[in-house]
Formats: C-alpha cells, structure tokens, sequence
C-alpha cells in the first residue's frame, strides 16, 4: 500500500489509522481528514499539530492536496491518544473569504488576469489549461460575493472549470478528454450504486440576453437576444429560462442553452463505483478523466467523466470511490438523443 504522509510546517507525520482525501471537479478545494497517533515510533518528544498551519498530503510521494489544517480533534482514553487533523487545498480559502474590493472591477482583461487578481492576495497562482476566450469588457465583483464566486461566475462566462491543481494553486479548464484506459465491470469493482434524476433536468432551455452588451452578437445596444435548446430525455412541458451572463466571442444564446441542457442533463445521471486500492496501473485515480464503464445492473454501457475521486483507508483497507457523471456533463456539445443511462 501507498505510504500517505501529511507535512506541517517542515514536519512529516505518518502512521495513519483512518485516512480520507477527496478531489472533485465539482468542488474548489480538495479536503482531507486524517486520524493519527500523536506520537510515532522514533520519535522522542510530543509533536502537535496546529490548526491554520501549512499542510502538505501525499501519497507515494505524490502531492495530492496542498493547503491549511482547518482544525484539529484531540481524544484519549486509558489506552489511546489520538489526533483527527483536517484540512483542504489552499483554495479552500477562496470559498471562505470576501473576494478583493480594490480595484473590484477590470476592464479588458482575460479570465485568468481577473482571476488572478481576484485570487493573489491569498497566495494563489492561477494557469490556464484551456481556450479562455476574449477579454471581458468589464468585470465587477459584486457585493457580498466571496473570491470562488466571483472567479467560478467569471468562468462560467467562458464555460470553462475553476479546478484545485492539487498543489496549492488554480487551474482554469474544460471537461477532460484524457482517457484512463481501462473498463470498469462488475468483476472489477466492490459495489456501485446509480442515481437517476429529472427534478433539475427541463424539456426546453431558453436563455436571453441584452445583444448589445455582448460581443457575440452586436447589434443596437439594448436590444434583447435570445437562444434555445431542449434535452430530448424529458418529454413532459417542464420549461426554463436563463438570464445569461457575460458571452465569449463566438459564444452564441443557443450554445449557452445547449450547455445549460448538458450540464443538467449530465449531472441528473450519476454512478458511484468503489474500488479496491487507489491506484490503475501506476496511477493515482483522479478526477477529470474518462473512463469506460460497463455494468448491466446499473443500466449503464457508456464512457463517463471522473468527477470525483475519494480516497480511503479504514477496516476494509484502501479503497477507492469514483463518483461519475455523464461525459457530456461540462462541455458545449449538444444533448444526446439516446439515453446513455438509465434503468
């Protein structure tokens, strides 16, 4: 099994009893929770670990999630000692935090600039592993609104995700396409559960807009745009209507509705799969990957995004948990005609 080991301020603590990390795409921050001995083998003296420090997680080396411990749980009896440290990704701040109201407005700048401005004063370096779009005409943080906020409605305006890289800093993406190369059957996994909504799913998507106020479009400023889409898996009159948002060049209404009827769609249909190990091949499981799953039970026969991966270690030993979502679920293409799953 994988040597997990948290670094405190310099210090490394080992000899875990329970372990829980958990990444999703769906989150900003990764989180941990880690149950330990206050004192390991070898060690001379009491080592205590202090909320709000620096902490580092990895696993067989390999950093999975760089932040703060946000609290600390200390416990004994007559036989045990024991400390349950948790913490998450350094972005964890942007979630608990005002975002910056100096300048709080830019004008032509791109969506990694704003973010960046947005997300430096936390310490927070953002890159961009996608096409961000044009700049923004204006960008204002509206009041009240934290950093994430801020930085996630930004990115939506371009369509793109607001990750954890797991190393302490932001990366600006889409939905991946990097295949994890292997399927996922019934001989393979421990136990797997699927859920199938339709309370967040609609028949026919309608967003409008202001033309005027987007580049995309143009026209006379003030004048009212609109453009629709419909999930065909939804057959009873169940409408919406979408006020958009701020549109990249080239970024039509019909495509921000087609989106809207993705992302819904995708999300309503989610399979959560557990797995003994962490690990395929010599890889760590994670999130943002496709992978093929296969399993008649569930109804399930298609190619689905990881959009969650949690890492464990308790009585069972080291598992782990994928939860999935549609491989449509975060991107701009059409929905499809077919059912990719269901029972």
């Amino acid at each position: 099994m994988d040597a997990v080991t948290l670094t405190v301020n310099g210090a490394v603590y080992g000899g875990w009893k329970e372990i829980s990390i958990s990444r999703s795409i769906e989150t900003i921050a990764g989180a941990f929770e880690l149950s330990v001995s206050e004192r390991w083998p070898g060690q001379a003296g009491r080592r205590a670990i202090a909320a709000g420090a620096s902490a580092r997680v990895a696993i067989g080396g390999e950093t999975v999630i760089a932040g703060y411990v946000d609290d600390v749980e200390v416990s004994h009896d007559a036989e045990s000692h024991e400390i349950a440290v948790r913490g998450r990704d350094a972005t964890g701040d942007l979630v608990d935090c005002s975002a910056p109201d100096e300048p709080g407005e830019w004008s032509g700048l791109t969506l990694d600039r704003i973010a960046a401005a947005i997300a430096g004063p936390f310490g927070i370096a953002v890159s961009a592993a996608a096409d961000l779009g044009e700049p923004f005409g204006t960008f204002a943080v509206q009041p009240g609104e934290t950093a994430f906020e801020a930085i996630e409605r930004a990115a939506r305006m371009r369509a793109v995700l607001p990750l954890s890289d797991g190393k302490g800093g932001l990366v600006l993406t889409r939905a991946g396409r990097a295949r994890a190369g292997v399927t996922l059957t019934p001989e393979t996994i421990l136990s797997a559960r699927g859920t199938y909504g339709a309370r967040d799913r609609h028949s026919r998507y309608t967003v409008k807009g202001d033309s005027g106020d987007f580049g995309s479009w143009g026209g006379d400023a003030g004048a009212e745009a609109s453009g629709t889409a419909s999930d065909p898996g939804i057959r009873r009159h169940r409408p919406l209507t979408v006020i958009a948002e701020d549109l990249a060049e080239g970024i039509s209404f019909a495509d921000r509705a087609l989106w809207e009827a993705n992302i819904r769609a995708g999300r309503a249909r989610r399979v959560s799969i557990t797995l003994a190990g962490w690990r395929y091949g010599d890889r760590l499981w994670r999130p943002n990957e496709l992978v093929r799953v296969e399993n008649p039970a569930l109804g399930v026969a298609a190619e689905m995004l990881i959009a969650s991966v949690a890492f464990s270690l308790g009585p069972r030993g080291s598992l782990t948990e994928l939860g999935l979502v549609g491989a449509r679920a975060f991107d701009l293409l059409p929905v499809a005609d077919k059912e990719e799953i269901g029972w």
